[in-house]
């Protein structure tokens, strides 16, 4: 690989660990976490899969297919439980690689694909919602905050999407900053500059963000057959919701390269990865859809850019959490909105009515409606075999 093909990777690398911070923010706020959980488990997943993984310029950290898995949990045991159903579901999935059950995966069709990510995508923009109440309270905000939250996230929308700035420096060196990064520079630099206080919240409103590494410990829980079976079937549906968003990418990345990606490697160092993330307390992840094309659109084809991204990222948690403290939650909120779009595979929605069209609104429908995509993703793949 020549200088400028390195300079490219690792420039890559650095504009995504930058945009990956306010999305391991935002996934740890769906569960009620702080900001500290999110960053912790995208640290793990990122550093460990960018190093074993089976899918070079692939980006894992914390996502929606996990997170949104895991909500009841929360309601029916308490968050400790989160932790002990990321450790199980890593363990499943390192079972589906050593009994070959994740090539069941890998052959799903493009129609339950398509469903699963229109309801991942429907998922991840319905998780916005709770950002539009009171953290103490869970009452809907004031209308003088409501409207500015609103019209701020709006604007981040819209950078998000439409904002892209090319630097070409020279022949060798040309950097792309991501819409995502532009929106947190530019509403940061606006709530810094205004002379008065709006009503808006920030990260830190939302929990402190900890510049600590993360520390490995057995999650506080009663251990206990019956605790273990009411976590289990969280646990399956993370494994799974989790392993399909992978092998999926595994896949594309595959086929845009044309080479040879091992979606067994990537199984197994997905799931010793969830079992790492859990034990230090972690809310688990896998790869990154959106990521993961960013980063092969910036031109990236080796697993250099996953590891820098990596290693970016532990070093900006880690020395800049009090800058990242300071991001306005409308920045945050437009960011996952425009990846909630992103996400989805729309297009799909709109071709001809027939057994295809079918299959995708089923299960989009059955994920929606259930919060569970790893339940769609059967649902799916039974109606397909009907057909």
């Amino acid at each position: 690989m020549d200088t400028s093909q390195y300079l490219t990777e690792i420039i890559s690398g650095l504009t995504i660990s930058l945009l990956m911070i306010p999305e391991a923010i935002a996934f740890a706020f769906i569960l009620g976490f702080p900001p500290s959980v999110g960053l912790h488990s995208t640290m793990i997943m990122s550093l460990i899969t960018s190093l074993f993984g089976g899918c070079p310029a692939s980006i894992s950290g914390s996502t929606a297919a996990v997170a949104t898995s895991l909500i009841g949990i929360k309601e029916m045991l308490g968050q400790e439980y989160i932790f002990l159903a990321v450790v199980m579901g890593g363990i499943i999935q390192m079972m589906m690689g050593v009994t070959g059950m994740y090539k069941y995966i890998y052959n799903i069709s493009k129609s339950v694909s398509s469903g699963f990510l229109i309801a991942l995508g429907v998922l991840i923009g319905l998780s916005q919602l709770q950002h539009f109440k009171d953290t103490k309270t869970g009452n809907w905000f004031s209308s003088d905050e409501l409207f500015t939250t609103v019209f701020f996230s709006l604007i981040s929308i819209v950078i998000a999407e439409f904002g892209l700035l090319a630097l070409n420096f020279s022949r060798l060196l040309n950097i792309k900053i991501p819409g995502g990064l532009i929106s947190i520079i530019l509403l940061s630099l606006l709530f810094y500059i205004i002379p008065y206080k709006l009503p808006i919240q920030f990260v830190k409103d939302k929990g402190d963000v900890k510049n600590t590494i993360p520390s490995f410990k057995l999650p506080k829980v009663e251990w206990n057959i019956m605790n273990i079976m009411k976590t289990l079937p969280f646990a399956i549906a993370m494994a799974i919701a989790g392993l399909t968003e992978s092998i999926f990418m595994v896949k594309e990345v595959g086929e845009k390269l044309k080479i040879n990606t091992n979606a067994f490697q990537e199984t197994i160092a997905q799931g010793i990865a969830n079992i790492m993330s859990g034990f230090a307390g972690g809310i688990g992840g896998c790869i990154l859809v959106g990521q993961t094309k960013y980063n092969l659109e910036n031109g990236s084809k080796t697993r250099v850019s996953s590891l820098f991204t990596s290693l970016f990222f532990i070093l900006f948690t880690l020395f800049f959490s009090k800058t990242i403290e300071k991001i306005p939650m409308p920045a945050i909120i437009g960011i996952m909105l425009a990846i909630a779009f992103k996400t989805g595979d729309w297009g799909s929605l709109f071709k001809k009515m027939d057994k295809k069209w079918v299959i995708i609104a089923i299960t989009s429908i059955v994920g929606i409606s259930t919060s569970s995509l790893a339940l769609a993703i059967i649902i799916g793949s039974i109606i397909e075999l009907l057909f």
